[in-house]
């Protein structure tokens, strides 16, 4: 018997949108606006496996509060800066310029427009993320898919991250409804999964790169592409 939900809540980065290609999408655009790397692949390579090493460091103490980063700006400055040491004021330009174009970036996962389309009828839609809210909001607008949704719930508007059980009860209020008539679709085990069961929410893990699961973790439904949803709801 499957369950009658009223509504389903994404995770929005590597859920409904690629985040990986828009990163990599964004930056290509920006050292090529920058003249740098341009035809050198083998640079190019160094450079971004650097960049993506320095940036999750960045991110990790911007999100935990352990460094002195005080805005996404900030993290991205210090990544160019670790990546390529040229002068400040160039770390500046690439920053904006990489900003700027990932805030209009939105590739889509696959399927993720046809499921929206093809659910939004029948249920409320909603997205919780752990994200920054001006390239959340600006890539859903780019991308038309803000209408999709009734209820959209960025951490740093609100202070709260997933897996915390609050930011969870924030979009069940905007909803109107109880943790039992949602399901919650995420590719994390460790923000997603976790939040959803401390919110008492069904979860839908979106396995999407095929990794093996340990027995701890136990979600409701597992599917690999998106399209499998209309198969639960």
């Amino acid at each position: 018997m499957i369950h009658m939900y009223k509504a389903v809540i994404f995770d929005l980065d590597n859920t409904i949108l690629n985040y990986s290609l828009c990163e990599l999408d964004s930056m290509k655009k920006t050292l090529r606006d920058h003249n740098l790397f341009v035809d050198e692949e083998r640079k190019w390579d160094e450079f971004w496996q650097s960049f993506l090493k320095h940036n999750a460091k960045h991110w990790l103490d911007f999100v935990n509060k352990s460094g002195m980063h005080r805005s996404i700006q900030d993290v991205l400055h210090s990544s160019f800066r670790d990546a390529l040491n040229m002068n400040p004021s160039d770390h500046d330009m690439l920053t904006n310029t990489y900003w700027d174009y990932f805030c209009n970036t939105c590739i889509y996962e696959e399927g993720a427009q046809e499921v929206l389309q093809s659910i939004k009828p029948r249920y409320k839609l909603g997205i919780i993320s752990n994200g920054i809210g001006m390239a959340q909001r600006k890539r859903l607008a780019v991308g038309d898919l803000h209408h999709f949704f009734e209820s959209i719930v960025v951490s740093d508007e609100v202070g709260i991250r997933k897996p915390e059980k609050k930011i969870f009860d924030i979009a069940l209020n905007e909803l109107q409804l109880s943790s039992h008539e949602v399901l919650f679709v995420g590719d994390s085990l460790t923000d997603d999964y976790q939040g959803a069961r401390n919110a008492g929410i069904d979860f839908c893990y979106y396995n999407r790169n095929g990794h093996s699961i340990s027995i701890e973790y136990q979600p409701k439904y597992i599917v690999r592409e998106l399209k499998e949803l209309l198969g639960v709801v």
